[in-house]
This record gives C-alpha cells, sequence and structure tokens, in this order.
C-alpha cells in the first residue's frame, strides 16, 4: 500500500510531514508495516498542472478542485520521514521497509 504526498489524498489538501506520516500509522494498523510503502508522486509540472485545475475546473471532480491548488510533498521533504517514524516508535526494520524496502522487496518477487 503506498501512502503519497499529494495533499488531496491526506486531508484537506496538507501535503506536511504530520499528515503523511498519520496515513502511513493508519496504513501500518491495518495491513502491518511489510506491506506499506511512501512515494512522493510529485510532478514536476505541478504549476501548470494547477493552472489547468484552476483555468478548467469543469474537467475535474470536486476532491480536486475544492481547496485550490493541489499541494504536493516535495521530494526533499522525504528526508524527514525516517526521523518523524523513529519519534513515533517505529523500529528501525519497519522504518528502512516503509521507505522503500517493502517496494524494492516485491518489486524483486514479480520482475523477472
Amino acid at each position: 500500500m503506498g501512502i503519497t504526498g499529494v495533499g488531496i489524498f491526506l486531508g484537506p489538501n496538507d501535503a506536511g510531514i504530520d499528515a503523511l506520516v498519520r496515513h502511513i500509522d493508519y496504513a501500518v494498523d491495518l495491513v502491518g508495516p511489510e506491506h506499506v510503502g511512501v512515494s512522493t508522486d510529485y510532478p514536476f509540472d505541478h504549476e501548470d498542472f494547477n493552472a489547468m485545475l484552476t483555468q478548467s475546473p469543469e474537467l475535474f471532480p470536486d476532491s480536486y478542485t475544492r481547496w485550490g491548488p493541489i499541494k504536493f510533498m516535495p521530494p526533499e521533504d522525504l528526508l524527514t520521514v525516517e526521523d518523524a517514524l523513529l519519534a513515533r516508535g517505529y523500529p528501525h526494520d519497519a522504518v528502512t521497509a516503509i521507505l522503500g524496502g517493502n517496494f524494492r522487496r516485491v518489486a524483486a518477487l514479480v520482475w523477472q
């Protein structure tokens, strides 16, 4: 299960580290840390995307337009996720798995 840094998926357009970690906690509670991963899904053309949302809101569902321009967690903010998870008591092996180890494990199993 991938948790993304897109504001509209983390709450009322909140792309902050606290929102991301809350969603990681929720997913871990549901399926365990061995089934959770993180991604920013950061579009480097986000300004163009948000301009399109503003210019043609009728092309998008209300969930995309209700809070204004969509906020995206910048990739460099991922550098703080490890410390945030450790501060919440996650063991090092779970943090390593969540921050890429799980995706690597699954990729190794399915990609020949």
